[in-house]
């Protein structure tokens, strides 16, 4: 394997393709928990995370404010906002070395998804650093509801063993929404929105 396809290879663990089922089977997984509010507060989170990527990535394409910082980094955004949340959730209920464990690893890869994204020049620093800021404000909406009314004993086994299977099942899996969110800004642009 080359290093272009081994980077193309980890970036597509953070494709929307692949994270938004995951997305929502933690939902769904969530629905079924002591606390079933904690469902309505992922979904909260997930729509700051997909909802704000998408808002500033039509922004920018309509009002770019630095020739370097045309379209935050979707696959950085929710990587660190799912990735983030399922080590949050294994090392709430884990114990001894596996708590650690989970947030070196979900602190990895997302950073490994992150550098892939600028490594395959898909985005320059700058994009991928407002997409970690993003995905991070959503994992801290999600964690602090969490925080507040974390059941005493769940069971993470199902929803990580769905988690593998949808990722092994979706990864190298597109969906196309950059270029649909660029053609609704160049709509945009060309209806006469102002830049500020």
């Amino acid at each position: 394997m080359t290093d272009s396809a081994f980077l193309h290879s980890l970036t597509d663990f953070g494709s929307t393709a692949v994270l938004i089922p995951v997305s929502v089977a933690l939902a769904v997984w969530l629905l079924f928990q002591p606390s079933r509010r904690l469902a309505l507060w992922w979904l909260a989170a997930a729509a700051v995370c997909i909802g704000g990527t998408a808002a500033l990535k039509v922004v920018f394409f309509v009002c770019p404010p630095d020739p370097s910082l045309q379209s935050p980094s979707g696959h950085t955004s929710l990587s660190t906002f799912v990735y983030g949340a399922l080590a949050m959730l294994l090392a709430a209920h884990g114990q001894g070395w596996l708590r650690k464990a989970s947030v070196v690893a979900g602190i990895l890869v997302v950073l490994a998804i992150a550098v892939s994204r600028v490594l395959l020049g898909a985005h320059t620093v700058i994009e991928t650093a407002l997409g970690l800021a993003v995905g991070l404000a959503a994992l801290a909406i999600f964690f602090g509801a969490y925080s507040a009314r974390q059941p005493s004993f769940v069971h993470v086994r199902p929803l990580f063993l769905g988690v593998a299977l949808l990722i092994v099942l979706l990864h190298g899996q597109q969906l196309q929404a950059e270029e649909l969110l660029r053609a609704f800004g160049f709509y945009m642009k060309a209806s006469g929105a102002a830049c500020i």
